[in-house]
């Protein structure tokens, strides 16, 4: 073998390694927690040299990003579809979308400490904007649920405070239930809780608005 004869240089041939990346990443948080994850293990878990990764991301704190934006996109679309129903009351959609928030935090609670946590970046940061297709994000259907809401019961409230305090009491439900620190014994009692307390949320609102 010639003396300046170089090795060859292995080469990894993915159909989308960037998901196959995201959804390792995805796996190691949900063994591990936000930060008990690297680029190099998810990298060893898809089977490519961690050099290829960063041909998609430049650092886990941007795999951390990605997450969170499929994350959003995820609740988006959950919240659409919570929304959805026509016959409801303007005040009935505000609970609807109480209620699919948590359910999304209870399915997919990897993905849910992700978007809220290590990223390091406010919730509302336009950088952490999941694909909308209708184009509005999860906490910019709270505000259209609140105004509509507001138009109906000819209130005058004050949007972003009250989108603020909504999605605090929601928010924090919903890390109670996942951390194992409020237990139920049953689904229809955990949905009681959530609705009781949806509705003196809601109540507030309306006080405030007198």
């Amino acid at each position: 073998m010639p003396r300046h004869a170089q090795k060859k240089r292995r080469t990894y041939h993915h159909g989308d390694l960037e998901t196959a990346l995201l959804d390792a990443a995805d796996a190691l948080v949900t063994k591990h927690g936000p930060i008990g994850f690297s680029l190099r293990e998810a990298a060893r878990i898809v089977g490519v040299d961690p050099a290829a990764c960063y041909r998609h991301f430049r650092d886990r704190d941007a795999v951390l990003e990605a997450l969170a934006r499929r994350g959003f996109t995820r609740l988006a679309r959950a919240l659409a579809s919570a929304a959805a129903s026509r016959d409801a009351t303007a005040r009935h959609r505000l609970v609807a979308l109480g209620r699919a928030y948590i359910d999304f935090a209870l399915a997919e609670p990897s993905a849910f400490r992700v978007m809220f946590g290590p990223t390091g970046r406010d919730a509302r940061d336009p950088r952490l904007r999941g694909d909308y297709g209708d184009g509005i994000g999860a906490y910019e259907r709270l505000q259209v649920a609140l105004a509509a809401w507001a138009d109906a019961e000819h209130m005058k409230i004050n949007i972003d405070a009250a989108s603020v305090a909504l999605w605090s009491g929601v928010h924090g439900l919903a890390c109670l239930f996942i951390d194992g620190a409020l237990t139920t014994n049953n689904d229809g009692e955990r949905r009681r809780i959530i609705d009781d307390m949806i509705e003196t949320l809601l109540v507030g609102v309306e006080h405030r608005a007198k």
